[in-house]
């Protein structure tokens, strides 16, 4: 149950009809107030990732909610995992980045421009604990 705190006092006006003055302080809830939580939409991860790699610093993935699933992406590249739950989503995502750089890495050779950018990104974002 809330409480609600109510900080009243009386004055007089100029026609000699009291009055009350009340504030209700701004962290308390009305009976009526719904209880609103805002889903998570970003997040620093770090640490580390599958294959023994680790992150070489935090990392801001963004988080969205799409017909009961929750999606993780990276903003530069998009790469992007999908889970039931945040935490399923997040583990998904730590091992498709690691599965990302073996893969291009693997691939180095044949890889044009923009996989190579990637490649580099990601290089320099994980390394071998």
């Amino acid at each position: 149950m809330d409480t609600v705190t109510v900080n009243a006092k009386t004055s007089a006006s100029s026609a000699a009809t009291p009055r009350l003055h009340f504030s209700i302080l701004s962290n308390a809830k009305l009976a009526s107030e719904p209880n609103i939580f805002l889903p998570l939409t970003s997040l620093e991860i770090s640490g580390p990732l599958p294959g023994g790699k680790q992150l070489t610093r935090p990392l801001k993935v963004k988080i969205a909610y799409d017909d009961g699933e929750v999606i993780v992406s990276e903003p530069y590249f998009h790469i992007h995992a999908v889970g039931a739950t945040r935490v399923e989503a997040l583990t998904e995502f730590r091992c498709i980045l690691s599965e990302e750089l073996d893969d291009l890495t693997a691939d180095e050779e044949e890889l044009g421009p923009r996989l190579k950018a990637e490649l580099r990104y990601l290089r320099d974002l994980i390394r071998m604990a």
